[in-house]
């Protein structure tokens, strides 16, 4: 890319779709000269196309021979043999930075989806296709993105790099296939937020502060996405008697996720309930936040990465209805044992019951935030009723394999048939026998058939010391 086109990529465009409805910015925002799409001053002319990139992107990947950061090498790379030579120069690249860093991953991702492009390059030219036909023929690659070309005429949605409208019928745009994220065909070369998808792959993990907020200062009175200059509008009268008006600044708005401070183009004032809040607080009122955390809060919200034992162990003391979940869960994890060894239920699939949720089938302690949302309305635990209900009902009344696997009490000699969840039911901690919880207290909590092994194992020892001497 020479000078002139570099230039003209950080000037960005100065058209800005002032009669178009936008979500984002407000009509005090269109007069002031801007070197962004969003039509707001620029902190920096050489931050515009990087953005926030610059925060979590090294300088050096952004270089002329990287054909993810510039839309003109991506199209000069059409050839296998193009696309060898960038592989090549990208594993010489990859070897040369520092191990662990930041820069090192972004350069094997770009190695990795360079030869993704290639071998399917080979497999076109194989078998003599169209490769506009191919996914990665459509695709764009910006920040983690996998920007497609779409079709649809008659969709509205919104530039959410510019925030100006996009008209189907009017605009060419493109849309990431991992977070959705929408923008112009002229907006996806200043692209600067790094693909959500990717946050969420690398790091699965939930700011667990309420609000971090650390001041409109600490940004340099920038936004935290886009480096666009933001402040707040004093309050009350100037030294010269006049009312301080708003002509001329940018109102930041904070995100309640992550506690930084946004303009009106990175913040649309959207809603999402914070995970934060629901841990420490069980509070689910939704609250408004930029555009990226709303994105990574969808992708990450079926996801089990919630340990609230170790989070916040006395939320289970205080909602009665987490407790109950947690005992269900116990129980699913006891007739798993049975499921696993017994042919009927492998054949119809048992476990399969909860393949929207199957990390209850794994463990007891790890949730998803969609899994806290359904526990408050009230959907979670009669889901998992209802679950527990059929399991119930195969292994004592459907299955004779396993009913077979039941226990009857040692103490009580009773010959109802008992299982290790039952409510009327403990097991023993180290060889697993089950009693009645009060037969269990009657005889001062000792198994029987412990004394037995270790009466076993005593006289094996006194036999083995007799031989020996």
């Amino acid at each position: 890319m020479d000078s002139s086109k570099q230039s003209g990529v950080r000037e960005g465009i100065k058209d800005v779709l002032t009669n178009s409805s936008n979500p984002g910015t407000s009509s005090q925002n269109v007069n002031l000269s801007s070197s962004s799409t969003s039509g707001y001053v620029s902190g920096q002319d050489e931050d515009v196309g990087r953005g926030c990139g610059k925060d979590y992107v090294p300088d050096s990947i952004f270089s002329s021979d990287n054909p993810f950061f510039s839309s003109e090498n991506a199209a000069a790379i059409s050839t296998v043999e193009d696309l060898n030579s960038a592989v090549e120069r990208c594993k010489i690249r990859v070897f040369e930075s520092p191990e662990c860093s930041e820069e090192r991953k972004w350069l094997v991702r770009n190695l990795i989806e360079l030869q993704i492009i290639l071998q399917e390059k080979k497999e076109v030219e194989k078998t003599n296709t169209d490769p506009t036909n191919s996914s990665y023929g459509k695709m764009r690659i910006v920040l983690g993105h996998h920007f497609i070309l779409q079709k649809q005429i008659n969709a509205k949605h919104y530039c959410e790099r510019c925030s100006g409208v996009i008209w189907g019928m009017v605009h060419s745009w493109y849309q990431c296939r991992d977070c959705s994220y929408c923008c112009h065909l002229k907006c996806v070369s200043n692209v600067c937020r790094i693909c959500a998808h990717v946050k969420a792959s690398e790091d699965p993990v939930y700011i667990e502060t309420i609000c971090p907020e650390v001041g409109l200062s600490v940004q340099s009175y920038r936004c935290a996405e886009c480096k666009t200059l933001i402040t707040f509008v004093p309050k009350g009268l100037s030294c010269f008697g006049r009312p301080f008006t708003s002509e001329g600044c940018i109102e930041p708005r904070r995100c309640d996720y992550d506690g930084k401070y946004y303009c009106h183009s990175c913040h649309w004032n959207a809603l999402s309930i914070i995970p934060a809040r629901v841990i420490h607080n069980w509070d689910f009122e939704e609250r408004k936040v930029c555009q990226s955390s709303k994105q990574f809060l969808i992708l990450m919200a079926k996801r089990p990465v919630l340990k609230l034992q170790e989070l916040n162990p006395l939320l289970f003391n205080f909602v009665g209805e987490l407790s109950d979940v947690k005992k269900i869960r116990e129980d699913i994890l006891l007739m798993k044992k049975y499921f696993v060894s017994c042919k009927d239920a492998i054949e119809n699939r048992m476990l399969w019951k909860l393949q929207e949720r199957l990390h209850f089938t794994e463990n007891i302690d790890t949730y998803s935030l969609q899994d806290l949302i359904d526990l408050n309305s009230g959907a979670l635990l009669k889901y998992l009723q209802d679950i527990q209900t059929i399991f119930v009902k195969h292994i004592k009344e459907d299955c004779l394999s396993c009913y077979g696997k039941g226990y009857i009490c040692e103490f009580c000699k009773e010959k109802t048939v008992i299982f290790p969840f039952d409510t009327c039911a403990i097991s023993c901690q180290k060889c697993h026998s089950v009693y009645h919880k009060f037969c269990w207290t009657n005889k001062n909590q000792q198994c029987p058939k412990c004394e037995r092994v270790l009466k076993r194992n005593h006289g094996n020892m006194e036999n083995l010391s007799i031989e020996d001497g």
